[in-house]
Formats: C-alpha cells, structure tokens, sequence
C-alpha cells in the first residue's frame, strides 16, 4: 500500500517549486481517496535549506513521512553528513524519515553510520540502497537491523536470507503481482522459487538496458517500465534531461513479450 513521489521516476530533482506544491498537494489527497497508506513525499535538493522549507510546506498538507537524498553540491563530509540528519530528523521529530543512499548524492551513507544516526535520531526509520554491493547490504542488514532496509531486485537477492527487508520495486514493478511473489519468496525462504524469479529478473534488467543503452537518467528507464502498463503514458523528462525513445520503449516490451512474457502487466 505504501507509494512515494519525487523519487527517480517522480524527477524529485528536476522540478521547480511550483510545481513540487502541486504535486505534493495533489498525491495525499488521491492517496486518502484511494484507500492507500500515508503519503510519503520525496526531498531532493542541492539546498538543505530547500529541503527544509518543502518539509514544512507538506506538514501543512498532513503529511508526515518523507524520503531525502543528502544534497550534493560538494559531497559531504561526515560531521556535514550528520548535520544534514540533525536538521531534518530533529527539526521534525513528529515525522517518520527514509534516508535514500545513493552515490548520486557523492557518497554513500555507511551501515555503522546508519545505526548511530538510529540511535540519535528515532524518527529515523528506514533507508533504501539501489546497489548491489554484498559487503554494504549484508553490513546494513548486521550493524542496523532496527532499521528497514529498502533494497532493488538485486540487492533484495542478497538481503532477504540475512533478515527482513523491504522490496524496492524497480523493473519488477511492471507485474507488481509477480513482484509480490518475489517479495514473499524471499521472506519465506522458498530458496528455489526466489532463485527462479531473481534469474528472470536478471534477465529482464539486461534486456532493459541491452535495448536502452545506459547513458539515461534513472527517470528514463522508469517511464519505460512504467508504460508497459500504461501505454499512453509519456517518456518525456524534464528538461534538460535526455528521454528514451518510443522504438526502446517498443523494442523492450517485444523482448519481455517473447522471453519473459511474465513480467508483461497481468492485463496484457
């Protein structure tokens, strides 16, 4: 039930302010209608100071749960890395927080970091990490077990036999039936089931990025994914952004439908 905005596919870095109000207006109201969990909105800026006026803006909306990235002009340095979680954690100690790891941000955050951040900031809950790396997940999973870890595909491989995670959606998402299957084959332990899914999975990735190539921003190859489902929806990025085009989008769906007609939308 739990969905976000302004994350890769949401172009959280790109949009102006405006046009973050507006979203950031519309999705808690459609996410109350629809029946979904709280709202998380997503936070990504050079400025902290940015980040800190968007926090308090979606407050007056009600929304309390919020995804950041650390900003990134200059990577941070740890006592600057730990500020940045000062001023957010404690500045809304009423708001729950998932930290998005990532070395777009310059640096990642470590797992002993992550578990004296917990400690200092309660209202730190969960982080997401799109890596691959078996030293960080199994770190992650070892030294910050009190907080729920957010991994991809790939590294939900690697973290569900060390303990309860999360399943970040990314190409699984076009059969979100079948990633459930994922998510609870890997939380039940059906070694052989999960193997099985992972190998499609891998499979998928590489025909996603055998047909796109891998010079796009993350927000291209999500607006691939998610127009398998809807047809009509557009690839356009926000500017100045490079879109993937219609034939990779078509290309992509024709090699899903003949190897891994699974993954297609259960509709098709």
């Amino acid at each position: 039930p739990d969905l976000y905005v302004f994350g890769t596919a949401g172009e959280g870095y790109a949009v102006s302010d405006a046009m973050f109000r507006r979203v950031a207006t519309i999705f808690p109201q459609a996410m109350h209608e629809a029946g979904g969990a709280p709202p998380m909105i997503g936070i990504v800026s050079l400025s902290l100071a940015t980040m800190i006026e968007r926090i308090k803006f979606c407050r007056t909306l009600g929304v309390d749960t919020f995804q950041f990235a650390l900003p990134n002009w200059a990577p941070t340095s740890d006592s600057e890395m730990r500020r940045v979680f000062a001023e957010i954690c404690d500045r809304f100690g009423d708001c729950r927080f998932l930290h998005y790891n990532l070395m777009r941000a310059g640096r990642l955050v470590r797992p002993r970091d992550y578990a004296e951040l917990a400690e200092r900031h309660p209202n730190l809950v969960a982080t997401k990490y799109g890596g691959g790396d078996p030293f960080m997940i199994s770190g992650l999973m070892t030294h910050a077990p009190h907080l729920r870890h957010f991994l991809t595909e790939q590294g939900y491989y690697l973290g569900a036999p060390l303990g309860e995670c999360g399943l970040l959606s990314s190409i699984s998402s076009s059969n979100p039936r079948r990633a459930r299957e994922y998510l609870d084959a890997g939380r039940n332990g059906e070694a052989a089931r999960f193997s099985a899914l992972y190998r499609e999975l891998c499979g998928v990735l590489h025909a996603l990025l055998d047909t796109a190539g891998t010079s796009f921003i993350d927000g291209a190859y999500d607006k691939v994914i998610h127009k398998l489902s809807e047809p009509d929806f557009p690839l356009a990025l926000l500017q100045p952004y490079e879109t993937a085009s219609e034939e990779v989008y078509r290309q992509y769906r024709d090699i899903l439908a003949t190897h891994f007609p699974a993954w297609l939308p259960a509709s098709r």
